[in-house]
């Protein structure tokens, strides 16, 4: 070999040696990432675990801003875990305490408003409606023996009733609850409040009032055609049709649509405001032959800055931008209510001070929320008059007003009333001399199952 083909073959192996070593030192860095992204991931995993894991470690309690039990961590059997209930259970637990949720939500609800197409925004599941039956073919009161509340085992705590919206309908600064129509849960309904009436007979009058949501009554009809809710009215007419005539039913579906461009519902939140509620009061009073009280009779409080469930639910930048407000009516004879809780007798107050709850809770000022049993006594009614309300929480708002026409006014909430009162409805209206008995439940009630349980358990036979 000469000195020059010498030359250029030390010089292609110096080049081989070089390209080697690149390559040796690209394949070393591409190891060192590989394994520092794998450390990342497995850091990742690890704090994602152990805040899954937290919740474990806590008593899952009532959650103030959804206004229901969260669910508790099941306990084991083997039955449970067969039957699959067990992992359901799981599930539960998981979705109701899993950390940065509402962030996670609010995220999601910023993504979807930006890249949103349409003008109604959907958040959540749209469930499936039953259809509901016609009327006029069921021209007879539902057969309550089919109805029987089953026998509860007192020494067991209640289970939690789990609230469930469906789907919700966003449309610019107001937000709507879907309504889906159950005939099971329906009729389960009109029977206990049914049997209601011929346990009462002879001793108190029963009134029913099926609240509508806003989505019938306050939503612009060019867009409630065009979403997924089944018709209230049409529901309605077919629970009061299902009820004899020993029920007094109160058209409040009317009255409310006649009022529909006034503030009787909330935008960000599922309740009716103070006003829709003193509408309704208004409609029951006239059926029980008394007057409304007006609402100067009552003194006015103003609370800004409410943000309820379903701004908590969907994170909506508009529900945001523009809160509701909330207006209440303390009785100027009487501030506070007699509580019976599972954890003993308080006095609190029919108006709570909004400006002390946060933005979630301000539905909270109506008589401190949901507690089992409560009394209010108006000082200067002394005839012995006396009503009870069974009620879930649309019925916070109205209660006070019933003070200016009884002497006592009883509120029951049935989804918590057995951890005080182990007894039936006919026991607790005997005990205390009641002579006008309430049902008033948002329509969304009469198609849960656990709250028509809770009602016709309390009803009893």
């Amino acid at each position: 070999m000469d000195i020059k083909n010498e030359a250029f073959a030390k010089s292609m192996e110096e080049n081989n040696i070089d390209d080697n070593m690149k390559l040796l030192r690209n394949l070393r860095t591409q190891n060192i990432i590989n394994i520092n992204m794998v450390r990342v991931f497995i850091s990742l995993w690890l704090v994602v675990s152990i805040l899954v894991a937290i919740p474990y470690f806590r008593e899952s309690g009532y959650s103030e801003v959804e206004k229901r039990e969260l669910e508790k961590f099941p306990k084991f059997s083997w039955d449970a875990l067969a039957s699959g209930e067990y992992f359901d259970g799981v599930n539960l637990w998981f979705a109701d305490t899993f950390p940065m949720r509402d962030d996670f939500v609010s995220f999601n609800a910023n993504i979807t408003n930006y890249f949103g197409i349409n003008d109604i925004q959907v958040h959540g599941d749209e469930l499936k409606s039953d259809d509901i039956p016609d009327i006029e073919v069921l021209d007879e009161p539902i057969n309550q023996e089919e109805y029987l509340p089953p026998v509860v085992d007192q020494t067991e705590p209640p289970k939690p009733i789990v609230e469930n919206f469906g789907a919700i309908f966003v449309l610019d600064d107001t937000a709507y609850e879907q309504y889906h129509f159950n005939e099971v849960a329906a009729n389960t309904y009109c029977a206990a409040v049914d049997r209601a009436a011929s346990i009462l007979a002879g001793k108190a009058k029963v009134y029913n009032m099926v609240i509508p949501t806003s989505i019938d009554i306050t939503m612009p009809q060019e867009e409630r055609k065009n979403v997924n809710s089944t018709d209230q009215k049409k529901a309605i007419d077919y629970i009061y049709g299902r009820m004899s005539a020993n029920v007094n039913k109160i058209d409040v579906y009317s009255t409310l649509m006649a009022h529909k461009n006034e503030y009787i519902y909330f935008r960000t939140d599922h309740h009716w405001t103070s006003l829709g509620a003193y509408y309704a009061y208004s409609d029951l009073m006239s059926a029980v032959g008394k007057t409304a009280a007006p609402l100067s009779a009552f003194n006015e409080y103003k609370y800004d800055g409410f943000l309820g469930s379903f701004f908590t639910t969907t994170q909506s930048p508009g529900l945001k931008e523009n809160a509701d407000y909330v207006l209440a009516y303390e009785p100027k004879q009487l501030q506070k209510i007699h509580y019976f809780t599972k954890d003993g007798e308080s006095n609190l107050s029919i108006v709570s001070n909004g400006e002390k709850l946060s933005a979630a809770n301000k539905y909270l000022t109506f008589i401190c929320g949901d507690k089992p049993y409560g009394i209010m006594t108006n000082p200067e009614i002394t005839d012995g008059s006396s009503c009870l309300v069974i009620k879930e929480s649309y019925g916070n708002a109205m209660v006070s007003y019933l003070t200016q026409n009884y002497q006592n006014v009883y509120v029951v909430d049935y989804r918590y009333i057995s951890q005080v009162f182990p007894g039936t409805l006919r026991q607790f209206v005997d005990e205390r001399g009641i002579q006008d008995v309430f049902f008033v439940n948002n329509i969304s009630a009469t198609r849960s199952k656990d709250h028509v349980d809770a009602i016709n358990v309390f009803v009893g036979q």
